[in-house]
């Protein structure tokens, strides 16, 4: 009996536990919502028909008549619409800025799960976010587009420049992707230097067990990414080891989010990893008829900046910039929120300023 007794009170103390684990995380949520909250302006979340499918959307400004912002998440699969206000501090006091959870990602993989998410190709998704563009253009006529894409995204944003290039007034590539092969093959030897750098002999060898890429599966790609990001200075480290509690505890977040975000990222890279794994930028051209600005941490190895800085003076554009921030590495518009947000402003902004103002003459020409 006195067993029983203590397993009781075991079980209650842990039902206790969890319940105030909940109540926490309410508070905290309760908290997150009012930060978030903009009194004025416009904040939307929504399904949008996209692709013959819903997909999640979030649009959020201070002023609807900035130019729109359409982030693309990386991953592929890892959205960010659930913690991106608190992600892109003050991004709303300049733009309209639009996430998207895409095709097989985070709330539009849980509403439509893997059979309903149909088929995921590079192509595939350049259509559907050429028609999410057309459909913000309609709900915010003459507002300028730029999109920013971000690691994945910024393979798909490149796609996107080339398929439709009147629908943007610039692109900002963040982590961008130039070269996959040659990427992964930089990534893996860098960590490796890094590693013995540290003093982790453990961990170089036991990226040499697994071998360079290709790798044999996606297993020993999350190995490789794990060991790279140990290497990382500490507030890039702490980004991606906080996702899942930045996820819990964001303001609109559920336990369901939760676990569709978790899923869509492996499904995604299940889908998408062996399409994409020998992409190449320069395969499609060098030529872009729309302003390009990259904006790259010094210390990106999972991009390697190193393939940007050679990128840059080959491509062909109205105009081109490419940014470095220092210390910084794969999520530098998050470790670095002040400074990303500065560039955006001074450098990429104008474009979409005097985009603007063209289509305005023209509609008021027409």
């Amino acid at each position: 009996m006195a067993k029983r007794g203590g397993l009781g009170k075991a079980l209650l103390a842990g039902v206790g536990l969890v319940a105030g684990a909940f109540v926490v995380r309410g508070a905290i949520q309760r908290a997150g919502r009012a930060k978030a909250y903009l009194p004025e302006g416009i904040d939307e979340k929504i399904w949008i028909d996209v692709g013959g499918i819903p997909q999640w959307v979030t649009i959020r400004g201070r002023n609807p008549e900035n130019p729109i912002l359409l982030v693309l998440h990386g991953g592929p699969g890892s959205a960010m619409s659930a913690f991106s206000h608190s992600a892109f501090p003050h991004w709303e006091e300049h733009f309209t800025v639009v996430n998207w959870d895409q095709r097989g990602a985070g709330r539009t993989f849980g509403r439509n799960g893997a059979n309903g998410s149909g088929e995921l190709t590079v192509g595939r998704m350049v259509v559907d976010g050429v028609e999410l563009v057309e459909e913000l253009r309609q709900r915010f006529p003459g507002r300028a587009v730029i999109l920013l894409g971000w690691s994945w995204g910024s393979l798909l944003g490149v796609e996107m420049i080339r398929a439709r290039p009147e629908l943007f007034a610039a692109y900002v590539g963040v982590g961008q992707v130039v070269d996959m092969a040659e990427g992964e093959r930089l990534s893996y030897f860098g960590t490796i230097d890094r590693l013995r750098a540290k003093g982790n002999e453990r961990g170089a060898q036991a990226l040499e067990a697994i071998g360079p890429p290709p790798y044999p599966d996606q297993k020993a790609l999350i190995k490789q990414r794990k060991l790279l990001i140990s290497t990382m200075p500490k507030a890039e480290r702490g980004v991606f080891r906080r996702q899942l509690v930045d996820l819990l505890i964001a303001p609109d977040s559920t336990l369901k989010d939760m676990a569709s975000y978790v899923r869509g990222v492996r499904f995604s890279l299940r889908a998408l990893w062996g399409r994409i794994a020998d992409w190449r930028l320069a395969d499609g051209g060098e030529e872009f008829q729309v302003p390009m600005v990259f904006v790259q941490g010094d210390l990106d190895l999972q991009t390697p900046t190193a393939l940007v800085t050679e990128l840059v003076p080959k491509l062909r554009a109205p105009a081109k910039e490419l940014v470095i921030i220092e210390d910084a590495g794969h999520v530098a518009l998050i470790t670095h929120p002040d400074r990303f947000r500065r560039e955006l402003v001074e450098r990429v902004l104008p474009f979409a300023l005097a985009k603007g103002k063209t289509t305005h003459r023209r509609r008021q020409g027409a």
